[in-house]
């Protein structure tokens, strides 16, 4: 039971991380999730990822996961509302006076200065995947080759992770 509790708020606290979206939040989560706590080894907090990338919905719905493989059905639910609830209600209350709110100057300059934090944690949560994911010449040439084409704008994301991942399996048998 304290276990589940340390996991609820870890997922709580993180959920206030995601500044710019959840990639913001990965290096952090990975650190508090692998290496403080051991819910999930490094290569099942990537692939909890990579299948949270192929669902419909947000990429934080690898906290459901971790959640899963710590506690079962109650560590999905408790870290999914943790991951979740804060952060959207915070927004919510946000929301209904961000039009009156956006004019002040203030808020101007809090946005200006927000956006390159956002932009360095999710570079961050970039680094963190590939260093946990890419360990050998196919991984690095599945990675360059998925960055290549996903800059290119022709194909849709779920597409190269569908392709790379497949290129992968077969690759390894």
């Amino acid at each position: 039971m304290p276990d589940l509790l340390v996991l609820t708020w870890t997922f709580v606290w993180l959920s206030f991380l995601a500044i710019g979206g959840g990639l913001g939040v990965l290096p952090e989560m990975q650190r508090q999730v692998v290496t403080i706590h051991g819910w999930v080894t490094a290569q099942e907090f990537v692939d909890g990822y990579a299948l949270a990338q192929l669902t419909p919905g947000p990429n934080m719905l690898v906290a459901v996961f971790i959640g899963y493989r710590a506690h079962g059905v109650p560590g999905a639910v408790l870290a999914g509302l943790a991951m979740f609830l804060p952060a959207s209600a915070l927004a919510g209350m946000v929301a209904g006076h961000w039009g009156r709110l956006r004019q002040r100057p203030f808020v101007r300059r809090l946005e200006r200065a927000i956006a390159p934090i956002g932009i360095g944690l999710m570079a961050g949560g970039v680094y963190t995947l590939s260093r946990s994911a890419v360990h050998d010449v196919l991984t690095a040439s599945l990675a360059l080759a998925a960055f290549a084409v996903l800059w290119s704008g022709r194909v849709p994301p779920i597409i190269v992770v569908l392709a790379a991942g497949l290129v992968g399996l077969l690759a390894r048998a």
